[in-house]
């Protein structure tokens, strides 16, 4: 007998630990936390001005999706039904969340995150390890195991973007700590992140969740990039144009995440696989706004050498959250057919354009939106009510509104990247 890897290398095989019950109760409420957090982070990138938190948001909401993901579909193992697994209720940890959307600013919204949710998080999973009988209950082990990898990576970036939030706005210091507390004072009075602390008859006073929090439909972008309404739009015969016009097209795919954030947090009563399929939808396409800037940086050494397009905001954070999804399925689905389309754009990189990653970014780009085609009319099945003529008439009343927007102010040309792809390709 060897005990490094006796009982398959599994912790506390001996212990008692906790019953299924016990596992179930805490899971539950720990997928609840996860789930609400998802839906904070999401609510909150349009009014976060700073680019590179906006996208930070954006993955850490989508990976806070998964976790509870993860943890309901463990729920289903533990003999919970799967209607009470996929269930989001949690009345006394609703007012803490309820509460923490109303944070004001990135400073106050990352306080919450860096110095209460996540330190609480992560202490809850870690107490669940070692409380637990890791040979009896390896299924959520697994599961909290991989979870916490992904949390310490997302905090220690939150963690980088709350201190360089502060060094800019040392002012807001007070304001972050104030918020963070208050917080911290509603968690504990409801028992903790995961129910096991003392809980309180009376909550704190002073709370802002009174109010409906809604997320502003106005544009909110720092200086990390120059605008422009739109672009010319140039054909295929003129390469490097056209190279440079796919780049800043999936620069400006930013407006396609924030719009998403409506989808996600303003549409109410779908089952879990809505949200779980929008919050990724959110991310994939912040990720497209990032192949832009990877491929501006890689041509410039700059990711301000070209510009973000406006234009889309204008009738984006006008719709409702059914006809904007309809509407940008619509779209999506047109650029499925070749050509042109998202095939013809990454043949387009890899046998003309000359820009090695833009090849690799345009090939996930279609990957992706394939995978969002086919997420859109599977959703829509059950969103929409409605005639197959009904939701197409939808979508077209928000195609109606697009066209109008990009006529409204002339576009701009580009910077030529001629030079930049000739260096690249320069042996």
């Amino acid at each position: 007998m060897n005990p490094a890897y006796q009982y398959a290398g599994l912790k506390n095989p001996k212990e008692v630990g906790l019953s299924v019950e016990q596992c179930t109760d805490r899971l539950h409420r720990l997928a609840y936390v996860e789930t609400q957090l998802m839906f904070i982070q999401a609510a909150h990138i349009i009014s976060t001005p700073e680019r590179d938190i906006k996208a930070l948001l954006s993955r850490s909401q989508y990976e806070d999706g998964q976790h509870a993901d993860r943890l309901k579909h463990r729920l289903t193992e533990l003999r919970v039904s799967q209607k009470r697994a996929f269930i989001e209720e949690d009345a006394a940890l609703a007012i803490v969340f309820e509460e923490a959307l109303h944070a004001h600013g990135t400073t106050e919204l990352l306080a919450a995150l860096t110095l209460v949710f996540k330190p609480a998080l992560k202490e809850a999973y870690r107490r669940y390890i070692a409380e637990t009988n890791g040979l009896a209950d390896y299924g959520s082990v697994r599961a909290i195991n991989q979870t916490i990898v992904e949390e310490e990576e997302i905090s220690t970036l939150l963690i980088n973007a709350y201190q360089d939030t502060l060094e800019k706005r040392s002012d807001r210091e007070t304001d972050g700590q104030n918020w963070a507390n208050h917080l911290k004072k509603l968690l504990d009075a409801v028992g903790g992140i995961d129910g096991t602390g003392n809980r309180q008859t009376d909550l704190p006073s002073g709370t802002r969740r009174d109010a409906t929090y809604s997320i502003p439909r106005t544009q909110t972008w720092d200086d990390a990039f120059p605008r422009v309404w739109d672009i010319d739009h140039v054909d295929e015969n003129h390469i490097p144009e056209r190279l440079a016009q796919m780049i800043c097209t999936r620069l400006g795919e930013l407006t396609i995440a924030e719009s998403l954030s409506f989808v996600l947090c303003e549409t109410k009563g779908q089952p879990w696989s809505f949200y779980l399929d929008i919050s990724r939808h959110q991310w994939d396409e912040m990720r497209h706004s990032m192949f832009g800037e990877a491929a501006i940086e890689d041509l410039f050494d700059d990711r301000a050498a070209m510009p973000l397009r406006e234009w889309e905001t204008e009738y984006l954070y006008r719709l409702d959250p059914l006809p904007l999804y309809a509407m940008l399925c619509d779209v999506e689905a047109g650029l499925m057919k070749y050509p042109p389309g998202k095939r013809f754009e990454y043949e387009f990189c890899r046998d003309q354009g000359g820009h090695p990653l833009m090849t690799t970014l345009q090939d996930f780009d279609w990957a992706d939106e394939v995978l969002h085609v086919n997420i859109a009319r599977r959703q829509l099945k059950t969103w929409f009510t409605g005639s197959q003529k009904e939701l197409l008439a939808l979508a077209e009343s928000g195609i109606n509104l697009r066209s109008q927007a990009r006529t409204k102010h002339p576009p701009s040309p580009l910077p030529s990247i001629r030079d930049a792809l000739s260096r690249k390709t320069t042996p």
